[in-house]
């Protein structure tokens, strides 16, 4: 399943708030999934997920509209990624590790 969450974009309108706020709203709604799946037995314990930004953003405070993603900055073209599930920090992922290779988006979750 692929969830697509558009609601950082409205800092585009010029409200750094915006983009704070959507951000609060991401994270609570992917809390409340993860809880989910655990009170579901198919899924409790046997589900993974991977959370990845479409795009970096720019750190330059002294724009007008922070956040931004198309002023071609190094950051504005870097992205991380999240992995929680079972095994992470259980000896099949460690927990906390830093991964510092380029890596395509396309990769992340590879369809056939």
């Amino acid at each position: 399943m692929m969830l697509n969450y558009q609601d950082t974009d409205y800092v585009h309108w010029g409200y750094a708030a915006h983009y704070t706020r959507a951000i609060s709203i991401i994270d609570q709604s992917l809390r409340d999934l993860k809880e989910l799946t655990q009170q579901l037995p198919f899924y409790r314990d046997n589900t993974y997920f991977v959370v990845v930004p479409d795009c970096g953003r720019d750190i330059n405070r002294l724009q007008k509209t922070p956040f931004q993603h198309h002023f071609n900055s190094r950051s504005a073209h870097e992205i991380w990624a999240l992995i929680v599930g079972p095994a992470v920090g259980r000896g099949g992922v460690d927990r906390g590790r830093m991964i510092e290779r380029e890596v395509q988006q396309i990769n992340v979750a590879k369809t056939q």
